[in-house]
């Protein structure tokens, strides 16, 4: 169990954290573990494995009869998982790391690799267009959008035509390529990292 200086830190935690719900599993450890700090853990965690302190959702403290005092301490450096935040289950690699960098569970910096490797759907005037096309955002930089899966593609798109991530590269011209970018979950990586990561398989 935690120690009472250790749970002292977990004094306010990140906007939107609910008061998790203590459970009769919960209460039973407590018991066992009277005068000590009950960890509420991520659910997208093992508590009995490995846990990272930003996995910590927060504690509740536990008197001497091991009773669950219901003074929630919310821990400031919680990162709620895509899990606990309710995305939705991943269809592929690329989604799932998507969620991920999104959550601050995994570097941005790992996303140039696995696009690579990912299937995506542009946009095309016609189905055997081989180029790709981008457009002008709210600030006038030109963004290629692709998607991970073909229902996410935009109904009014006259077709979408599915690339490997890395034989899209050098149709890119230099322009950043916006992943998903109606979606809740969404990245927008330049050109260059991904030139440096097809550069970085050759060493």
């Amino acid at each position: 169990m935690a120690q009472r200086d250790e749970a002292d830190r977990l004094v306010s935690g990140p906007a939107g954290v609910r008061k998790p719900r203590i459970t009769e599993e919960m209460r039973a450890n407590a018991r066992r573990n009277p005068d000590s700090w009950l960890y509420v853990i991520d659910e997208a965690f093992d508590p009995n494995g490995p846990v990272p302190s930003w996995a910590v959702v927060g504690a509740y403290p536990v008197n001497t009869r091991g009773e669950v005092v219901e003074d929630f301490h919310p821990n400031d450096r919680y990162r709620p998982s895509p899990k606990a935040l309710g995305f939705p289950e991943p269809t592929s690699e690329l989604e799932r790391l998507l969620q991920l960098v999104r959550t601050e569970h995994r570097p941005a910096e790992d996303l140039p690799k696995v696009i690579l490797d990912s299937t995506l759907f542009v946009y095309a005037l016609s189905p055997v267009q081989r180029t790709v096309i981008g457009f002008h955002n709210t600030d006038g930089r030109v963004l290629v959008p692709a998607y991970t899966a073909k229902s996410m593609v935009p109904k009014e798109w006259p077709h979408a035509r599915a690339v490997l991530g890395r034989d899209m590269v050098e149709l890119l011209g230099g322009h950043p390529v916006a992943i998903n970018p109606h979606d809740v979950v969404t990245a927008i990586v330049p050109a260059e990292h991904l030139i440096k990561a097809l550069a970085d398989e050759q060493r």
